[in-house]
């Protein structure tokens, strides 16, 4: 899997590419290029015959949740965000921590009043 098969990925490997100066961004692509580059390319086409296809959409899907957590506490740690989540911005590893910790449930809720905003530029 590659920053390009997911359109969210693809604009923060947009942004990252432009903020190549900014550690936690840097940092952040890092990470998440470790999370998906072992996992095979999302199917095209689902064919539920074998096995394998299964536990490939199984590992792109856990991939994405993983790097989506990942671009959440980029975002919330670079000021990238609208509105801003909390009165303040936090550190990178407090952001990471918190949004690894979430539940599913937990995640979205916190986002979903709120957007990424890569293409402005951070403040950071």
């Amino acid at each position: 899997m590659n920053f390009r098969d997911v359109p969210n990925l693809m604009k923060f490997e947009q942004h990252a590419r432009t903020h190549s100066d900014n550690e936690i961004v840097m940092d952040c692509y890092r990470r998440i290029r470790e999370v998906i580059t072992p996992v095979p390319k999302p199917p095209s086409v689902l064919d539920f015959t074998h096995g394998t296809a299964i536990d490939g959409l199984k590992a792109s899907c856990e991939a994405v949740e993983k790097s989506t957590r990942l671009l959440w506490a980029c975002a919330v740690a670079t000021d990238n965000v609208s509105p801003r989540i909390w009165d303040y911005l936090p550190d990178y590893g407090s952001s990471i921590e918190y949004f690894q910790d979430l539940n599913d449930l937990e995640l979205m809720a916190v986002t979903k009043q709120h957007r990424i905003t890569w293409e402005e530029a951070a403040r950071v």
